[in-house]
This record gives C-alpha cells, sequence and structure tokens, in this order.
C-alpha cells in the first residue's frame, strides 16, 4: 500500500470523526443579566455586544418584560456611543411594545430623555395606531372571555374560613364553639366553669374562715382544770375537720376542672379542620302581604304567604 493511499485513508477518517463536545454557553436569561450589569457599569460597548443578539435576527428572551428592557438599554448604550439611528430604532421598538413607555426626568439622564421625546414626537400617529390596535386586541379578547362566561354559566365561588389550631388548647369550649358544635361547646363551657367555680370557692371560702392553720379549741369538761397541754379527748376538731373537707372539694372539683379540659382538647384536635367551607345564607322567605281589592260584591281582601 502506497503512502497517498494511507493519506487519504486518514484524512477520510479525520473528516468523518465527530467533533469534540463543546462545552454549552449561557443561557438568554444569563446573557440578559450580564448584559444588564455591563449597562449599570456603564460599559455600553460590552452591554451592546451582549445585548443585541438576544434581539436580532430573532428574540432569544422569554418574557415581554425583559425584551422591553433589552430594547430600552439598547437605546440609550447606542446614545452614549454616539449612534443616534440605532438608539431610535431601539427606542422605535420599544414604543411599539409600549406605546405609553417614558423615561423619568428626576431619574433618567436629560439627553436620553430629549432623544426618547423627539421619537415619541416624530411618530405621534404611529404610536396612536399601535395604541388603537392594542385597544382593538383587549377589548376583543375581553368581549371572547365574556362570550365563554355566558357559555359555561356564572362563575362560583367558594369562601373558605380559616381556623387556629392553636384555639383547640383553649378550655371552656372554645374548640368546639370554632369547629361549629355549638350544642357541645355550650356543654363544656357549663361544666368547666362549674367546676373551675366550686375549686375556687371552696379555696376562697376555705382561706377567709380558717386562714392557712385552722384553729383548734379546747372544751374542758365541767370542774377539770387545764394542766398544761390540753387533753387530747378535749381537742375540738369541727374547724380543722371543715376546712379539710373544703380542701378535698378544692381538690377534687379542681381535678375534675383539669380533666374536663383535657377531653375538650382531645375533642377539638380530633374534630379540627383547617379550612372550612362557608355557606351561603339561604335567602329569606317572603314576607306575608295583604292585597285589598274591589269586586262585583264589595271589598275583598286576600293574605298572601
Amino acid at each position: 500500500m502506497n503512502l497517498g493511499l494511507l493519506v487519504a485513508l486518514a484524512s477520510a477518517l479525520l473528516a468523518t470523526a465527530p467533533a469534540a463536545k463543546q462545552a454549552p454557553g449561557p443561557t438568554a436569561r444569563e446573557s440578559f443579566e450580564r448584559g444588564r450589569t455591563a449597562f449599570g457599569r456603564a460599559e455600553y460597548k460590552r452591554a451592546i455586544e451582549i445585548l443585541h443578539p438576544l434581539l436580532y435576527p430573532e428574540t432569544l428572551l422569554d418574557s415581554e418584560g425583559e425584551v422591553v428592557q433589552a430594547h430600552r438599554m439598547l437605546g440609550v448604550a447606542y446614545l452614549f456611543t454616539s449612534q443616534p439611528d440605532e438608539a431610535k430604532r431601539e427606542f422605535h421598538k420599544l414604543l411599539e411594545l409600549r406605546p405609553d413607555y417614558r423615561f423619568d426626568p428626576l431619574l433618567d439622564p436629560q439627553q436620553v430623555v430629549d432623544a426618547f421625546n423627539a421619537v415619541v414626537k416624530e411618530e405621534e400617529g404611529e404610536i396612536a395606531a399601535i395604541e388603537s390596535r392594542r385597544k382593538k386586541r383587549d377589548d376583543e379578547l375581553a368581549a371572547r372571555l365574556k362570550r365563554e362566561a355566558r357559555l359555561h354559566g356564572p362563575t362560583t365561588v367558594l369562601r373558605y374560613e380559616r381556623h387556629s389550631y392553636l384555639l383547640n388548647f383553649i378550655p371552656f369550649g372554645a374548640g368546639q364553639f370554632q369547629n361549629g358544635q355549638r350544642r357541645k361547646g355550650w356543654l363544656f363551657f357549663g361544666l368547666e366553669a362549674g367546676l373551675a367555680a366550686i375549686s375556687v370557692g371552696a379555696f376562697a371560702a376555705n382561706f377567709a374562715l380558717y386562714g392557712a392553720h385552722p384553729y383548734r379549741q379546747c372544751n374542758l369538761q365541767p370542774g377539770t382544770t387545764a394542766t398544761g397541754s390540753c387533753p387530747a379527748t378535749d381537742i375540738d376538731h369541727s374547724q380543722e375537720d371543715t376546712s379539710r373537707n373544703l380542701l378535698r372539694l378544692q381538690v377534687i372539683s379542681g381535678g375534675l376542672f383539669f380533666g374536663a379540659a383535657l377531653w375538650g382538647v382531645i375533642d377539638a384536635v380530633r374534630h379540627y379542620q383547617r379550612d372550612v367551607l362557608l355557606t351561603e345564607p339561604a335567602p329569606a322567605p317572603p314576607a306575608p302581604a295583604l292585597q285589598l281589592g274591589l269586586t262585583p260584591y264589595g271589598l275583598s281582601a286576600a293574605l298572601r304567604f
């Protein structure tokens, strides 16, 4: 095999070999951000190099807002790089997208404001036509949506009420009232309020009558004299017994209160619903009306319900 044939085969293999994979370039969104950063740094030539390929020969940006901002930045960049024709072209594109767009004299350079207002003044007729077409398109869209709504019937609006989860842990039937179980709520309210009143009342009566330490009285038998301490058989424990009974009543009613409160919390959590559909109130029946009239036989009256 001669040398020329080997060279030809090597060339053919190199031509058919797959090209090495190149690293993916930046996305349109990333390029837009880079262009905006360069524009913010007043690097207008670099901003033009980045933003121009995003709009020409075809638009690569997804949202209309980014397209509007790209035309705006290109117009200003062209203006500051002494390219008035290109700036005018970008301002015209900007007005096609947003006919009511205007630069702010307080925030934007006066040179930009004057150049843009000059474009607006030159193309007032075309801007009015663009605005008219846009208004017509919006009216047609609104009419189409109205026709579709009429065909599909009235729209049903569902309203929900959001309930608080923390309200389930409040006693006296608060969780039941929130869940719409009013009868059960009043039951828990009455039960817990009654038990709490008994427990607090027993404590207050015990403390008011006997204080922290009930008084023990020594009842001596007739004809005896107390020498030293009172005999155990003569000590009167009536006040101490009454105080102890009040304490028992306080503790028992207090324990029952906390038990009922815990029961109410468990019941409220069990039936808790975060979002509850609000039902519209039923229309009130018409009020009865008295109708008077004249007939060939005299005066008549009719009561309609």
